[in-house]
């Protein structure tokens, strides 16, 4: 199988990038210029893509058009997210059954038997992930969005919707990094550019105004990492699930269309 995997940036890619053969990779006679980083690698009888979008929707949306979706198999939609639900905690990996952007503008829908294999592979399955255009940074902004979803983000529902567009089989997965009552210990819109990249300028601004939240920096660093890890290990039981069960559950759905 041939299988899409995406990341926002490099920190939540990089502990299932350490455990795979990944490298840099270009699509051959591919029009597009490429913008945005783009790795392989075989895992198993599996080629598996990773394509890194950079941060928000617009990011998302460009870098799902800088690659022919159409050839892959399957595109799972990942990386880490906040809680709006107090039930899940730092760490937790979910799947949800559709993704909408705050202002419910677009929405998406995961494929149902991605759901499931998802569930059947350590993730927790929730209802809705919600794609902000802005970093949600406080308890009380993820109080007043937790009637909408249980889960938000700034990628998903731009990559879910073109790969349907494509008729690409998708899936919204995500791991948890900051729980539903927590702040975060910085404003990373100051600090962080689309990469997810540190700008020093701003950090050093940041923790010199407020000292005290440095223990609560560090804090979250060390939840962002656990969460990108777990993400790394339910991917490696995911990937094979997926390829040994898929021709078995998705083929008999194919063909009952074709008949009709």
């Amino acid at each position: 199988m041939r299988i899409l995997v995406t990341f926002a940036i490099k920190a939540e890619f990089s502990p299932w990038s350490s455990r795979h053969p990944f490298v840099p990779y270009e699509f051959e006679n591919w029009e597009t210029r490429r913008k945005f980083d783009l790795f392989k690698a075989n895992i198993g009888p599996d080629e598996v893509t990773v394509l890194l979008t950079e941060i928000g929707g617009e990011n998302a949306a460009k870098a799902m058009l800088s690659i022919p979706l159409e050839v892959h198999d399957v595109c799972i939609s990942s990386g880490l997210a906040g809680s709006l639900d107090p039930a899940l905690k730092p760490g937790d990996v979910v799947a949800a059954q559709s993704a909408e952007t705050v202002d419910q503008t677009s929405k998406a829908a995961s494929d149902p038997i991605l759901v499931e294999l998802a569930g059947a592979s350590g993730a927790k399955p929730v209802n809705v992930f919600l794609t902000s255009k802005k970093i949600i940074a406080t308890a009380e902004e993820k109080e007043s969005l937790s009637q909408k979803g249980r889960v938000v983000e700034m990628e998903t529902t731009h990559i879910l919707a073109a790969a349907t567009q494509k008729h690409v089989p998708c899936v919204a997965v995500r791991a948890i990094s900051d729980a539903s009552d927590e702040d975060l210990p910085v404003d990373f819109a100051r600090i962080l550019d689309s990469h997810g990249h540190l700008k020093m300028g701003g950090l050093i601004k940041e923790v010199g105004l407020s000292p005290y939240r440095i223990p609560l920096l560090v804090q979250f660093g060390r939840q962002s990492r656990n969460a990108a890890k777990s993400l790394a290990d339910f991917l490696d039981r995911y990937i094979p699930a997926i390829s040994q069960n898929w021709s078995r559950v998705a083929h008999p759905k194919v063909e009952e269309v074709s008949a009709t």
